[in-house]
């Protein structure tokens, strides 16, 4: 599956979809981690992946998805993936980024 997240048609490895940079090991990043995925689908799909260099991978796994998980959660959406929450990776600090409600009752 990694393989088709990641090449095209032709086998070419495809650039990072948020930054643009190619990379000669471009990562496969889950939209929905696995975990999440296989409760409701019965196997992994092209459809949950998307091409990401390291970086733009951890910025997405570590900021992007909790930011739209509140954002979301706010606009009533409901049946998020509870792995949007929080990140589930080991980040590079321990403190966690606040949200944009978070900033303006600091500010």
């Amino acid at each position: 599956m990694k393989r088709n997240i990641v090449r095209d048609k032709n086998g070419v490895h495809l650039p990072c979809l948020m930054c643009g940079a190619g990379y000669p090991l471009p990562d496969a990043c889950h939209i929905i981690d696995k975990k999440d995925w296989r409760t409701t689908q019965e196997r992994e799909s092209q459809a949950n992946g998307i091409p990401l260099c390291p970086n733009c991978h951890r910025v997405f796994d570590e900021v992007l998805r909790p930011y739209l998980y509140g954002a979301l959660t706010k606009f009533d959406a409901v049946g998020l993936p509870d792995s949007w929450k929080r990140s589930n990776k080991m980040a590079v600090t321990e403190h966690s980024l606040p949200n944009n409600d978070q900033r303006s009752t600091q500010e």
